[in-house]
């Protein structure tokens, strides 16, 4: 099913219509982030992770299970840092830096919480902080008095953006001067990010951060799907998705409605299936179906696709075939097929009959 939204009901449309597909005795294609491309969004890799180390994180924070909840917090904090250095929306930052301030706060951890305090202030603040936990970790200069250490950043992609602290920084290599302590380094090229978390000290003079390809197995298909805006595309685009994703109907959603599209085989374009029967409200997803399951049964019995019109001969290819005057060819009376229809199958008839005696007599049939 391809979703070009528009429409409120949202996930829940996509499953009624998942669920009637699946009662049809049809296989829709789902897995590994493909229902997300075919809706124009690319279900990157990190994403994944990034929702299983929060998923962790809230899990054991609500156990107030505090050894859990902080490697999981840092985690995601990395994760988040390198889909940032992308570009990417990052949501779960603030979230991930809320969990570990109240855990390093309730476990009594002052510079602990002290750093998680000025993490959360330059992402904007947090609203799941009481006011009394703010009050207890005051915006201060905590890089007063600490020891600069030089360092030198690399990826193995050069002109990588590089951010450090969820601060830009520049595009790889760069050469920037820290303050000792804890920091968190992300890089991302394209779709390709990394990250390196730990503490900067005067002895490590160089730090190279690995990209990872991030873009999910369905990224061209998304990027496909995004780029039709919402609307209805040529049938050469279906045709490619189609192709990509190994299927030979589509159900397209737009607004409220349903279009069900198909082609019999990759060497012609999709079409739109039973006319005005193959379009209808969501509601009445079961009606759409009906008219797939028809076109299947003819296309299996090799029957003439309904949707399409017979080839017949073009009256005008029969002038190039005239006579010296350029006449045009004039059409040959039926008795003359019946005539040699009923030859063949007499001369048909003889052969088999005398073939089949045991004396082998030779029948010759000759024709003026």
């Amino acid at each position: 099913m391809i979703d070009l939204g528009g429409v409120p009901g949202g996930a829940s449309d996509l499953r009624q219509v998942g669920a009637a597909i699946v009662a049809a005795g049809m296989i829709p294609v789902i897995g590994d982030g493909v229902e997300d491309a075919l809706a124009g969004r690319d279900a990157d890799r990190d994403a994944v992770t990034l929702a299983a180390a929060m998923a962790t994180a809230a899990r054991a924070f609500g156990a107030l299970a505090c050894g859990e909840v902080v490697p999981a917090a840092r985690e995601a904090t990395g994760i988040a840092a390198a889909r940032q250095a992308s570009g990417r929306p990052v949501p779960e930052l603030a979230r991930a830096w809320t969990y570990l301030l109240l855990c390093a706060d309730r476990e009594g951890q002052i510079d602990a919480a002290h750093a998680a305090a000025g993490r959360l202030r330059a992402l904007g603040g947090s609203p799941g902080v009481p006011a009394a936990v703010w009050a207890k970790y005051p915006d201060v200069d905590a890089i007063a008095d600490r020891e600069l250490v030089e360092l030198d950043i690399d990826t193995d992609v050069a002109g990588a953006a590089i951010w450090i602290d969820f601060q830009p920084a520049g595009a790889s290599p760069v050469h920037v001067v820290l303050p000792a302590g804890d920091h968190v380094i992300a890089a991302a090229a394209g779709t390709r990010r990394g990250w390196a978390a730990g503490t900067a000290v005067s002895t490590q003079k160089s730090l190279r951060v690995p990209l990872a390809e991030t873009a999910g197995p369905w990224a061209d298909v998304a990027r496909r799907v995004a780029g039709w805006g919402g609307k209805l595309p040529p049938p050469a685009e279906l045709a490619w998705v189609l192709g990509r994703v190994h299927a030979r109907l589509a159900l397209i959603r737009h607004g409220d409605t349903l279009e069900a599209w198909g082609q019999i085989g990759s060497s012609e374009p999709p079409h739109l299936l039973g006319g005005d029967d193959g379009v209808a409200p969501i509601a009445e997803v079961g009606r759409v179906l009906g008219v797939v399951a028809e076109r299947i049964h003819a296309w299996e019995d090799h029957a003439p696709d309904p949707d399409r019109p017979l080839l017949v001969e073009d009256p005008g290819g029969r002038t190039g075939r005239a006579g010296r005057n350029d006449e045009p060819e004039k059409p040959t009376k039926w008795w003359v097929y019946a005539a040699i229809g009923g030859a063949i199958a007499v001369g048909t008839t003889i052969i088999l009959v005398h073939d089949s005696a045991s004396d082998r007599q030779r029948v010759e049939l000759h024709y003026p």
